[in-house]
C-alpha cells in the first residue's frame, strides 16, 4: 500500500481530535451506531476543518517571507476567520475580501464577521464576480508597497490543504482501531471540495472499506461539487506521486439537503435541534448541519444497516449560529421564520 508524505506542520491544529460515539443520537434514530470525529476541536480560532489545511500550508507562506495573506470567501465565512487566525499566530498581516450584495452595509457585527474583526483583518466588501478582481488589485498595490502579499484560494485547497485531511483519516482510523469499532461511512458537508478530496484518499489509503458521503453546501449543483473534488483528487495525487484507483463512483455527493449555501430548511432546523437535544453539541445552517440533515434522512430511509457504523465529520463553524438568531428563536416558538435566505447573502443581489 502507497503511503502518504507528510508535509512540514506548523503546528497550529491540536491533534488528535476527539472520537467518541452518539449513543442518544443512534438511539433516537434507530441506529445505525454513530459517532462524530470531534474538527470542530482542533484549536485555531474557534476550531474547524480550516486548521488542519492550514497547518500544512502555512510553512510554504513563511518559508517564503510572506507579511500578508490575502484570500476571502462569503461574508459569515469560517475560512476567514481561520486565515486570520493563522496570520495572527505568526504575525502576519490579513486582508479579507467577502462576497455581499451590492450596497450591503452590516447592521451589528455578528458570528465570523466580527471574529473577522476581532483578529484585526482588513476586510472589504464585493457583490460576486467582483470580489476576485479586488483581491488581485489588493495584492498588486501590496506588492508595489514593497510588501509580500501572498493570495490565498478559498478553502486553502491546494495539494498540501487536501494532504490535512488524508492524515485526518489515518488519525481516524487509528482512533477506530484502539476503541474496537471499523467504520462504514464517513459523512460531512463539501463546499470547496478540499475535505472531500483529502477524505476519499484516505479512506482508499486507511480507510478498509470505508466510504464517505458528502452533502454539498448548496453552493453549486452536486455534479459540479463533485467534479471539482474530482479534479483536487487528481492534483494532489499527482502533486505527491501517489497512484491510486480512485473512480467517479468513490466521490459521492448530494445536493438535496442544503436549499442553497446557508439557506435555512427544515431539515437543517431538526438537525441542529436534535443534536442540542440529544447530545449536547452545536451545529451550523451552513457546513455541519447540512452534512446532519444529511446523516438523519440516511438513517431514516434505511440507507445504513442497523448493525454499521457512521462517523460524522463535525467540521465546525459553531459561530455561523449566531447570526441566525432570529430565524432559530422563530423555530424554537414554533412560529414562522422571519427568514431562510440570510440578509447577507449575496442572493440578494
Amino acid at each position: 500500500m502507497n503511503d502518504f508524505p507528510l508535509p512540514a506542520s506548523a503546528g497550529l491544529a491540536c491533534l488528535p481530535t476527539p472520537l467518541h460515539e452518539l449513543k442518544r443520537l443512534s438511539e433516537r434514530l434507530g441506529g445505525p451506531r454513530i459517532f462524530i470525529k470531534r474538527d470542530d476541536l482542533t484549536g485555531l480560532g474557534l476550531g474547524g476543518n480550516k486548521a488542519r489545511k492550514l497547518d500544512f500550508l502555512m510553512p510554504t507562506l513563511l518559508e517564503q517571507g510572506v507579511d500578508t495573506i490575502v484570500s476571502g470567501a462569503a461574508f459569515q465565512s469560517n475560512w476567514c476567520t481561520a486565515v486570520a487566525a493563522a496570520g495572527r499566530k505568526f504575525g502576519l498581516q490579513t486582508v479579507l475580501v467577502k462576497r455581499t450584495p451590492p450596497g450591503f452595509d452590516p447592521a451589528t457585527r455578528e458570528g465570523n464577521d466580527l471574529l473577522h474583526h476581532l483578529l484585526g483583518a482588513r476586510v472589504l466588501l464585493a457583490p460576486p464576480g467582483e470580489d476576485e478582481p479586488l483581491k488581485q488589485r489588493i495584492v498588486d498595490e501590496l506588492k508595489a508597497e514593497g510588501r509580500r502579499p501572498a493570495l490565498l484560494a478559498v478553502g486553502g485547497n491546494t495539494p498540501h490543504g487536501v494532504a490535512g485531511y488524508v492524515h485526518a483519516i489515518r488519525e481516524l482510523m487509528r482512533q477506530a482501531d484502539g476503541l474496537g469499532i471499523r467504520p462504514d461511512y464517513l459523512v460531512h458537508t463539501s463546499g470547496s471540495g478540499g475535505t472531500q478530496a483529502g477524505a476519499v484518499i484516505g479512506a482508499h489509503l486507511y480507510g478498509r472499506g470505508l466510504r464517505v458521503i458528502c452533502s454539498s453546501t448548496g453552493s453549486r449543483p452536486a455534479p459540479e461539487v463533485a467534479a471539482q473534488v474530482r479534479q483536487r483528487i487528481a492534483d494532489t495525487l499527482g502533486h505527491f506521486r501517489i497512484d491510486l484507483p480512485i473512480g467517479d463512483d468513490d466521490v459521492r455527493v448530494l445536493d438535496q439537503y442544503a436549499g442553497g449555501y446557508g439557506f435555512l430548511t427544515p431539515g437543517k432546523l431538526e438537525a441542529i435541534s436534535l443534536l442540542a437535544e440529544t447530545e449536547g453539541l452545536f451545529l451550523d445552517p451552513v457546513y455541519s448541519g447540512c452534512a446532519m440533515a444529511c446523516l438523519i434522512d440516511l438513517c431514516r430511509s434505511g440507507h445504513f444497516g442497523k448493525d454499521q457504523t457512521v462517523v460524522f465529520l463535525h467540521t465546525g463553524g459553531q459561530a455561523g449560529l449566531f447570526p441566525y438568531h432570529e430565524p432559530l428563536k422563530a423555530h424554537l416558538q414554533g412560529a414562522p421564520l422571519p427568514w431562510t435566505v440570510p440578509p447577507w447573502h449575496a442572493a440578494h443581489g
